[in-house]
């Protein structure tokens, strides 16, 4: 199942402008970028996504804290990073999808369809 409505939360814009094409021609219909925490923060506000790409690490903070509201509300996500491995994130993460940069239209794809299946 793909979602709807897609949050990206990731401070390099043309990061998440490539992220965002592909989302499109996967067919999703609604497509929020947030480059800020304050940023994403705002936009949960204003309407609910079906799923987060969350980069790890923003140029206001690292995103775990985002992370946990996410799921205290069962908002499915998945991080999207550069680190390769969970190995370093908070005991509470290590479990957590994770997506390596750089990637594929296809890998988005599994990687988009995984979170959702949750």
């Amino acid at each position: 199942m793909l979602p709807q409505r897609v949050l990206i939360v990731e401070d390099e814009y043309l990061v998440a402008m490539d992220v965002e094409t592909s989302l499109q021609a996967m067919g999703v219909n609604t497509i929020d970028i947030a480059t800020t925490l304050f940023q994403a923060k705002e936009s949960l506000l204003k309407a609910r996504p079906d799923c987060v790409l969350l980069d790890v690490s923003l140029s206001d903070g690292m995103s775990y804290e985002l992370a946990r509201h996410l799921r205290d509300f069962s908002i499915p996500f998945g991080f999207v990073s550069g680190y390769g491995d969970t190995s370093g994130f908070p005991p509470d993460f290590v479990d957590s999808h994770l997506l390596d940069k750089p990637f594929g239209e296809t890998e988005l794809r599994a990687f988009v369809t995984r979170i959702m299946a949750l």
